[in-house]
């Protein structure tokens, strides 16, 4: 079954929920607020040219507001300064953000925030700035702005950050969209999928998803290769490097 045809079925599956009174009369009945992930399994192999998350819900309140971040696996990232030092650039300065997310984004139905809201955002860690007030930094610095925003900046260029929330698309007053887009070099790993229904300045529903990023096919036997057995994996590798180069060198391109 393709991804297109999985969101029209689901769609529908949906609105016929709402038709129906299936969340006021189901196990849902004390609940305001619903959401379903597509697909919560995305296969990296071989040509794999990024994917898209897709998420579906409902909100019985159309007053409250939505917001629904994806975040990546966590590791400890590092970001260096160079300075000139008798004449030849060598990395000096640095600061190590810790545990940070690999992959980092959101949506969100907020349009302005006051104190209350703002003071809920970093708590959540919604939003890049509440990100870098929630973690713990190390390292010999001049100014940690430059190495936040070096950091940005490099994890923008890789496509696994995003200058802009995206969009939560309405269907009707209660059924809502929201797509993430997954390049090619997002790693893999195990993601979380957080939602959040806030009203009056507070949530008052939270709702943690999980979704897997994993190697297939070729890319899974290379990699369980080279982590469980790589004395045999270096070996494999060096003698394919030794046949390369010695097919190269026997033949002969003729003009």
């Amino acid at each position: 079954m393709n991804e297109k045809l999985k969101i029209s079925l689901l769609a529908i599956t949906l609105s016929l929920w709402i038709v129906a009174g299936v969340f006021v009369h189901s196990a849902w009945a004390n609940e305001n607020f619903a959401v379903e992930i597509v697909d919560s399994t995305i296969e990296v192999s071989v040509g794999f040219d990024g994917s898209t998350i897709e998420i579906f819900g409902d909100r019985q309140n159309p007053r409250a507001d939505l917001v629904i971040m994806v975040e990546g696996p966590h590791k400890d990232i590092t970001i260096w300064k160079k300075e000139r030092i008798l004449g030849a650039w060598v990395n000096r300065y640095y600061m190590t953000f810790k545990d940070m997310p690999i992959y980092y984004n959101y949506a969100s139905t907020v349009m302005s925030k006051g104190n209350k809201l703002k003071a809920l955002f970093y708590n959540k860690r919604i939003g890049h700035e509440a990100l870098f007030a929630s973690l713990q930094t190390r390292g010999a610095i001049e100014n940690d702005e430059v190495y936040k925003k070096a950091l940005l900046e490099q994890k923008r260029k890789q496509g696994v950050y995003f200058d802009k929330p995206a969009k939560i698309n309405f269907i009707s007053d209660h059924l809502f969209r929201v797509s993430f887009d997954v390049p090619p070099s997002a790693q893999t790993g195990d993601y979380k999928i957080h939602s959040f229904l806030i009203e009056n300045g507070r949530v008052t529903q939270e709702k943690v998803d999980a979704l897997k990023v994993k190697q297939v096919g070729v890319n899974a036997l290379v990699v369980y290769e080279a982590k469980k057995h790589s004395v045999r994996y270096a070996f494999i590798v060096i003698i394919l490097a030794l046949f390369s180069g010695w097919f190269a060198s026997i033949v002969k391109v003729r003009p």
